[in-house]
C-alpha cells in the first residue's frame, strides 16, 4: 500500500529535479541548435545556398546528420531558421544604430556599412541565390526587409528634415520606396555584373547619390563633412 504521507512529502522534491532536469536538456537544446544554424550562416556565405548540404554541414560541426534532422524538419527549415538568424542579428545592429542619436548622414553609413560588412563574407549576392533556389523563402525575407527600411528611413528622415539638412518638402513615402527597390537591385547580378561593378563601391556610390539628391545646401555641406569624418 502506497504511504500517502511520504508521497506528499516527497512531491516538491522530485518536482523540483524534474524542472531542473527538463531547464537543463532545454538549454542543452538550444545551445546546439543556435551552433547549427551559426555554422549554417557561415557556411551559406562561404559556398552558396544551394551548394550547402546537410552531410557537409554535419561533418563540420562534427555530428551525424541525424542529429541535425532533431533539430530541423528538412533542408528548407534549416535554410529558414539560418535566414531569420541572420536578419535578426543585421536587425539588432540597426537597432542599436537608430539609437546613438546620430545625424542622418551618419545613420545610414553606419548602417549601409553593416550591410558591406555582411557581403564581404559572400561571393555572389545570397540574396539573388535565395530568390533562385527558395522563393518562398525569399519572398518572406523581402516582406520583412521592406518593413524594416520603411521604419528606419521613417524615423532618418524625420530627423534629417528637422535638422534642415533634407528637403523640407520630400515625399517621404516616395523616397523610403525608391531607396528600396535600389538597395534590393543594387547586387542584382544582371543588372550590376560582378565582373564589371565593384559591389561595395556601387553601394557607395547609389547611397551618396541618394543622400545628395534630397539634402538641402546645409545638408549638401554636412553630408561631405560627414564623409570625410567617416572615412
Amino acid at each position: 500500500m502506497v504511504n500517502s504521507n511520504h508521497f506528499l512529502r516527497n512531491t516538491p522534491k522530485t518536482f523540483l529535479v524534474f524542472k531542473v532536469s527538463f531547464v537543463y536538456l532545454l538549454i542543452k537544446f538550444l545551445v546546439m541548435k543556435d551552433k547549427i544554424v551559426k555554422h549554417s550562416a557561415d557556411l551559406h556565405f562561404k559556398y552558396g545556398i544551394k551548394n550547402v548540404t546537410m552531410d557537409q554541414l554535419a561533418k563540420e560541426l562534427g555530428i551525424s546528420k541525424k542529429t541535425i534532422y532533431q533539430y530541423f524538419e528538412n533542408k528548407n527549415d534549416l535554410v529558414r531558421q539560418t535566414v531569420d538568424y541572420i536578419f535578426d542579428q543585421i536587425q539588432t545592429q540597426i537597432d542599436h544604430i537608430c539609437l546613438m542619436k546620430l545625424n542622418p548622414y551618419e545613420e545610414l553609413l553606419r548602417i549601409k556599412k553593416i550591410v558591406k560588412d555582411m557581403m564581404v563574407k559572400a561571393d555572389v549576392s545570397p540574396h539573388y541565390q535565395l530568390k533562385r533556389y527558395y522563393p518562398d523563402i525569399a519572398k518572406d525575407l523581402e516582406e520583412r526587409k521592406f518593413k524594416s527600411i520603411m521604419e528606419c528611413l521613417e524615423h532618418n528622415l524625420k530627423k534629417g528634415i528637422k535638422a534642415g539638412y533634407y528637403k523640407e518638402n520630400l515625399d517621404k513615402e516616395f523616397v523610403k520606396r525608391m531607396y528600396f527597390l535600389n538597395t534590393l537591385n543594387i547586387n542584382n547580378p544582371e543588372l550590376f555584373p560582378p565582373e564589371q561593378f565593384d559591389r561595395k563601391k556601387t553601394m557607395d556610390t547609389f547611397l551618396n547619390m541618394f543622400l545628395s539628391g534630397i539634402s538641402t545646401k546645409k545638408g549638401r555641406k554636412k553630408l561631405k563633412e560627414t564623409l570625410n569624418n567617416f572615412k
